[in-house]
């Protein structure tokens, strides 16, 4: 992908993500404050604007403004964390006119590293990284019997939504669902839709 396709990619994850608000709302609601959607909706609504109003050179470069864009405007951890797969993802990837397979796993890889840094959780926590890490593996494992791009994407994208699926029978470890314990179980995490709807929105883009 070139610099101009990664910025239309850009902008469709942030209409996937924006069209989630009342979902992801309804499932905050079950164990958190209910807002989680309108969070997401204030971030990647900036996101968008951000990329429509700015010109740039590389895919890194969008990459990392989506990543800091977010991180100023979701507030609270969440943006650091959602900002993380972009800035983090971003590092991994030389400044260069296109990206390929490789860099795309390289994104997705160092952008789980770095939120796993940022948000001290790891798999199994019941949080957004039960959906990335599942996509990763399902990317590197397409990737390494040679799949393509759109391959490698696709099988990253069921295996988030599997992945975010599973949080269900979980006990939160991380923010205000670990004060329920065994309660929050039977609920999907809202971070872990989100997080497989920005990868499902991903490989969307790629295969159209």
């Amino acid at each position: 992908m070139n610099t101009a396709e990664t910025v239309e990619m850009l902008k469709f994850v942030a209409d996937a993500a924006i069209s989630s608000k009342e979902e992801l709302c309804r499932l905050d609601s079950y164990v958190g404050d209910g807002d989680h959607g309108f969070t997401v909706e204030r971030g990647f609504s900036a996101v968008k604007t951000m990329l429509e109003e700015t010109d740039f050179d590389s895919p890194k470069e969008a990459l990392e403004a989506t990543g800091d864009e977010l991180a100023d405007t979701m507030g609270g951890a969440i943006g650091l964390i959602i900002g993380g797969l972009f800035t983090g993802g971003a590092e991994a990837i030389d400044d260069k006119a296109d990206i390929d397979t490789e860099d795309v796993y390289a994104l997705l890889n160092a952008g789980l590293e770095e939120i796993k840094l940022v948000g001290g959780a790891k798999e199994g926590d019941r949080t957004l990284i039960d959906a990335l890490s599942p996509a990763c593996d399902a990317f590197k494992s397409a990737m390494d019997q040679g799949a393509s791009l759109k391959e490698c994407t696709g099988c990253a994208a069921e295996a988030a939504e599997k992945g975010a699926e599973a949080t269900k029978d979980m006990v939160a470890k991380k923010g205000r669902a670990k004060f329920l314990q065994e309660e929050s179980k039977g609920h999907i995490d809202a971070g872990a839709v989100t997080m497989s709807k920005i990868i499902r929105a991903m490989s969307d883009y790629i295969n159209e």
